[in-house]
């Protein structure tokens, strides 16, 4: 049953057209390839990162790209992608491509087919988070509900004009994290996120000027890295956003309790207690 278009190699375009009612254009020659599609030399298949994902619905993988700018074989790819994917797990494939810039977000969108405009014979339709679809982070409290996620929102808005209120909340809740070493990471994480724009000279004058103790490239250059007293200030001004945030009003006295303390465990206990508290008195406990 495929033979006999190889036996005659017109018939296909009149199955296409007469059969099967498609719209064809005008054919000026037929050949007949080889069906070996045998990769005999090593092929590049580089995702930036892959995601399998766990649930009673079965498994799904998910192909994560990060597109700085519109590029037609970065869409090829794409497709191969997922269809390589696809028959090597068998199991629902998606992509998901992140943009910092709001036209590659608009061309990403756009369904890359494969075939013919009325018959496509595959339809990629990436999920894109872009500027016009990633929330801005600019409040303590959304921040320090879920860093990794306002730091993504940094990282796809980091250029934006709003990139300096995103990051000044993203630092503060760097003091909200009790491992040190863990936040000094994240700083880093952070910067190299950033790129080479303005978020990321925004963000080395956060670490530099600010009391955090999270360095990088000062670091790099010999700095002092992770002093006590920068903990303890970074943790207090953190806390007395978060509380401001949750709309809890303190008296002057609690306020210079909070302010001349400088017990970090105490001061954690403190922030912990602020997402359930709904007065100051709750705070201290």
């Amino acid at each position: 049953m495929h033979r006999v278009f190889q036996e005659d190699t017109g018939l296909m375009a009149r199955v296409l057209q007469n059969v099967l009612h498609l719209t064809m254009p005008i054919i000026d020659k037929v050949e007949v390839l080889n069906v070996d599609l045998t990769d005999l030399s090593p092929v590049s298949r580089w995702p930036d990162t892959l995601l399998r994902i766990e649930s009673a619905a079965g498994p799904l993988i998910i192909v994560v790209e990060s597109q700085t700018e519109p590029s037609e074989p970065k869409r090829r790819r794409w497709a191969r992608y997922i269809a390589h994917l696809q028959d090597i797990y068998d199991c629902d494939v998606s992509l998901v491509v992140t943009c910092r810039k709001a036209a590659t977000a608009s061309w990403a969108a756009e369904p890359f087919r494969v075939g013919p405009a009325g018959w496509p014979s595959m339809i990629v339709i990436p999920v894109v988070l872009g500027p016009d679809s990633m929330p801005m982070i600019t409040t303590f409290a959304e921040a320090v509900r879920d860093i990794p996620l306002a730091i993504l929102s940094a990282f796809i808005h980091g250029d934006s004009p709003h990139a300096h209120a995103i990051l000044e909340v993203l630092a503060a809740t760097l003091a909200t994290i009790a491992d040190v070493h863990r936040a000094a990471h994240l700083a880093e994480f952070i910067e190299g996120g950033l790129g080479k724009g303005p978020g990321r000279r925004m963000w080395r004058t956060f670490m530099e000027t600010q009391s955090y103790p999270y360095i990088s490239e000062l670091r790099a250059e010999g700095r002092v890295e992770g002093r006590v007293e920068g903990r303890v200030e970074g943790r207090v001004e953190g806390l007395l956003l978060f509380i401001e945030g949750r709309g809890i009003t303190l008296t002057d006295e609690q306020r210079q309790r909070i302010i001349g303390a400088t017990d970090t465990d105490e001061i954690d206990r403190w922030t912990v207690n602020v997402a359930n508290a709904n007065s100051a008195e709750e705070i201290f406990g």
